[in-house]
């Protein structure tokens, strides 16, 4: 194969790579565009402080059998704030915008010799979802840490997370983040159940 012939399939691949399901089903709906644009940035924005945790959790040793959550607990509780408090409302995220629904594929059209002469992408549904942009991905994970604090404050007592040991001051954490529990559900299970498009 020559060196030219590489390169070109090389460039058709990155193409065939740029191409994202979701974009191609919005073609002709500017609008629809652009808010998936701005709901991946937002996914992308969202996965990249995630992954920080993510990749602490993976590499986390348990010192006197304190688990993650516990070790954790102010950046876990600042991300699930910044989620449910910050400047994005969730609830109007789509479940197709908040993973991978569908993938690319192509239609060819071939000559007589049986050579390809078109190619045309479209997007294939798939039968289960993929993490995709993992802003569903990311939410469900922060739920779960945020669940794992819970836990561990039930533990720990009350006092736990009082810089004096107080349990009125604990209790009054333990309950604000019952809510903020009751919250993510809530926000996680709009997403998973709407559909429209």
């Amino acid at each position: 194969m020559t060196e030219e012939k590489k390169l070109e399939d090389s460039s058709t691949e990155n193409e065939e790579l740029a191409f994202d399901a979701v974009d191609l089903m919005l073609d002709g709906n500017l609008q629809g565009q652009i808010n998936y644009s701005l709901v991946k940035a937002i996914a992308n924005a969202l996965n990249e402080k995630a992954q920080i945790l993510i990749e602490a959790e993976k590499g986390y040793q348990p010192v006197e059998d304190e688990t993650f959550a516990e070790a954790a607990m102010p950046e876990i509780e600042a991300m699930a704030n910044a989620v449910l408090d910050g400047c994005v409302d969730y609830s109007k995220v789509r479940f197709w915008e908040a993973c991978e629904t569908a993938e690319v594929a192509w239609e060819e059209t071939k000559d007589e010799e049986g050579n390809v002469v078109q190619r045309v992408p479209y997007g294939d549904s798939l039968e289960k979802p993929r993490p995709g942009n993992r802003l569903l991905a990311n939410l469900e994970q922060i739920l779960t840490w945020l669940e794992n604090v819970h836990v561990a404050h039930e533990k720990n007592g009350m006092g736990w997370v009082s810089p004096y040991g107080c349990p009125e001051d604990g209790q009054q954490a333990y309950e604000n983040r019952n809510q903020s529990i009751e919250k993510l559900k809530s926000m996680i299970a709009g997403i998973q159940s709407n559909f429209d498009f």
